[in-house]
């Protein structure tokens, strides 16, 4: 009876809210009361002229997806609404299909598949979230929101960029999609925390 949920069909009666819910304390650099820095990656995670902008765009939303993921699949066990379990399968699924299409062209164009360790995504916002720590935060929903917003921020900040800068249609209409169906979730989550948590 369970069918797979994508982004598009149950984010709906998405409602805009401000944005100044109090970011996960966990995340921080050293672990206590800060914000996630999610402002600091920009330009494909600090591709230069010397390399391609595509293979470096890949190589930084690879691993930057891949933080989605994992966080998705804390959520899938640990998110109390079901909606929340919902958006996490959603994201996990979606994101895995994205990394596996980055990663054929990759290996199309450039002669690998590999990421290099180290690589750009890791200095883009919201790498920073320790899992071990937010499995642990009360209420986790709220705790996972507050991490998910700027993490999904940095990336769409990253697609908008590549809309303009890349050299491969492929490329732009896959950031394309993560501007639009990310900001639609960023929309999701801070309705869910007004309702879910309000006031906090």
């Amino acid at each position: 009876m369970t069918t797979r949920m994508t982004r598009r069909t149950f984010l709906t009666g998405i409602v805009a809210i401000p944005a100044g819910a109090a970011l996960l304390a966990a995340c921080g650099g050293g672990g206590g009361g800060g914000g996630m820095e999610h402002g600091g990656g920009h330009g494909a995670a600090g591709a230069t002229a010397t390399a391609e902008y595509d293979q470096t765009f890949i190589d930084a939303m690879v691993p930057h997806h891949q933080a989605a993921i994992d966080m998705a699949r804390l959520a899938q066990t640990k998110a109390e609404h079901a909606e929340l379990k919902g958006l996490a399968d959603a994201i996990a699924t979606d994101q895995e299909g994205e990394i596996a299409q980055m990663k054929a062209w990759r290996k199309a164009w450039y002669g690998s598949d590999t990421i290099p360790a180290g690589a750009g995504g890791h200095q883009m916002g919201g790498m920073d979230v320790d899992l071990g720590q937010l499995a642990n935060m009360q209420p986790f929903d709220k705790a996972f929101i507050d991490a998910m917003i700027p993490h999904h921020q940095s990336a769409i900040e990253m697609a908008r960029e590549a809309q303009t800068k890349a050299k491969r249609q492929e490329i732009k209409d896959l950031a394309g999609r993560i501007a639009a169906e990310q900001q639609r979730e960023i929309d999701q989550m801070r309705q869910w925390r007004a309702q879910w948590y309000p006031g906090q």
